[in-house]
């Protein structure tokens, strides 16, 4: 992960330029640089070349991710190509699709441009580079030529060329993230193992300090599930979005130890703080699941879904919640799978999340986690739960375990809970409504016209298990505080 620093860039004054040494999976040096300059604050200029001749394994493409977490046409954003041979002659190519080259010959070195204007999407913001006047975000992963194969990661050593040069030693170069602008302020924390890097931009109604402490409890929290740090090093960035935008909007990304929050504020600082919670929440638990495995394919309703739900269980424990509102969102996640006319398996609709069943794929995942916890506790009498399977997932295909598909994974270690079949058969692999009574009535829950609530009248075990899942956890904090 990399070593920590704050860029320089200034409003058409300053020049950012990022040189990178990695090595593709072939084994091949590479050297590449991208600069910005003051004249085109919107445009990154990449020059690279083979440090040890041309393009081995008679490879002659140049290519580009073409789309990105549903964002599509990001091939049209690479313009003014040009390669050169050993010699520094050009080299004539073929363009098959917008961000994608095929050399008429070998070539050693490339140039190009790519145009980082914001793009009208604004929840594009945090999930690709853009750059405006005065700030910008550069993922690497969308910026740089494809080398290896899929899921390959591609070491490198970086030097950010500001007033004080910086280096950065990356497991994977497709996974760092720089964030430029003025008004950034940087700052860290130890937790255990891990170092905490953050960098803000701008003023927010939460404190540098509520950051800090919000990650250090949420990191905690989930060390305990995972019991391993993912990596070594987490960098949290949070910006405004480029253009103006209603209040409580926001988007965020992880890739690998990155987290990038690309917000706006909430007109009160309390829901602002609320907010906040929730985004590093969310995007902590990717750091283990999926950036920490190596599993392949659409999996999406297993780590988002999980992930939603994982979340509704920290803000419980840290009474970020109440109970209610846990139950309450629950009801409404169910909802929403009701109303599908066309219902999918969550296989089949992870395979479609960009086009049209992202909300679906997290409502019913999140459900369907809920549904494995309620059994795995009663089955247990709660000393089991949906996190030991997130554990024994994570445990067993962290890198560098070989890469294999996710669902695969994932469904053959719930296959090992006789309690959990049922569920993968009907909600996962199958796309059957979700009838749930039976085990709400675990825990003493019925889902009535108003949503889920609490029965009036309780066995002792039901008791158990409601408290087990964080029902009465509000008077346990009092009590301890």
């Amino acid at each position: 992960m990399p070593t920590y620093f704050r860029p320089y860039y200034l409003i058409f004054i300053a020049l950012v330029q990022l040189l990178h040494f990695f090595t593709n999976s072939y084994g091949q040096q590479i050297e590449a640089k991208v600069e910005i300059r003051r004249e085109a604050p919107t445009t990154a200029l990449v020059n690279g070349h083979f440090l040890d001749g041309v393009q081995k394994s008679g490879n002659r493409n140049l290519s580009f991710v073409r789309s990105y977490a549903g964002f599509t046409d990001l091939g049209k954003r690479i313009v003014n190509v040009v390669l050169k041979d050993a010699n520094g002659n050009p080299v004539k190519f073929q363009t098959a699709v917008p961000g994608e080259y095929v050399a008429d010959s070998e070539f050693t070195d490339w140039n190009y441009s790519v145009d980082l204007s914001p793009r009208k999407e604004q929840n594009a913001a945090a999930h690709l580079s853009w750059l405006s006047s005065d700030r910008g975000i550069l993922m690497f992963g969308d910026l740089l030529p494809i080398f290896g194969t899929s899921g390959s990661k591609i070491s490198a050593q970086i030097i950010l060329r500001t007033s004080k040069d910086l280096q950065i030693n990356s497991p994977n170069i497709y996974d760092e993230v720089v964030a430029v602008g003025k008004d950034q302020r940087s700052f860290s924390e130890t937790r255990g193992d891990t170092k905490l890097r953050f960098e803000i931009s701008g003023n927010w109604l939460f404190s540098d300090e509520d950051v800090k402490k919000f990650a250090d409890e949420i990191y905690g929290y989930y060390k305990n599930v995972f019991v391993s740090d993912p990596v070594k090093d987490v960098s949290i960035r949070i910006m405004r979005f480029p253009g103006d935008v209603q209040p409580g909007a926001w988007q965020a990304n992880t890739r690998g130890g990155n987290i990038t929050l690309v917000s706006s504020d909430m007109p009160f600082k309390t829901q602002s703080l609320q907010r906040l919670h929730e985004q590093l929440r969310h995007e902590m638990f990717h750091l283990w699941i999926p950036n920490g495995v190596n599993l392949g394919g659409n999996y999406d309703w297993f780590y988002e879904g999980f992930a939603l739900y994982s979340s509704l269980k920290l803000a419980l424990a840290h009474n970020r919640i109440r109970f209610e509102d846990f139950l309450d969102t629950l009801s409404r996640a169910h909802a929403i799978d009701a109303r599908q006319a066309d219902r999918l398996s969550l296989i089949t609709a992870s395979g479609n999340r960009f086009s049209g069943s992202e909300t679906y794929i997290y409502a019913r995942g999140m459900v369907t986690a809920f549904l494995c916890d309620l059994v795995l506790l009663s089955h247990s009498r709660g000393k089991g739960s949906v996190f030991d399977v997130l554990r024994e997932i994570y445990t067993r295909h962290k890198y560098p375990s070989p890469r294999v598909d996710g669902s695969t994974a994932v469904i053959s270690i719930m296959r090992k809970h006789s309690e959990l079949i049922p569920i993968v058969d009907k909600y996962i692999d199958g796309s059957g409504g979700i009838e749930w009574e039976s085990e709400l009535s675990l825990a003493g829950i019925e889902y009535t016209k108003n949503g889920l609530a609490v029965m009036a009248k309780l066995s002792g075990r039901q008791k158990d298990l409601l408290n087990s899942l964080g029902y009465n956890n509000w008077q346990r904090l009092s009590q301890t505080k």
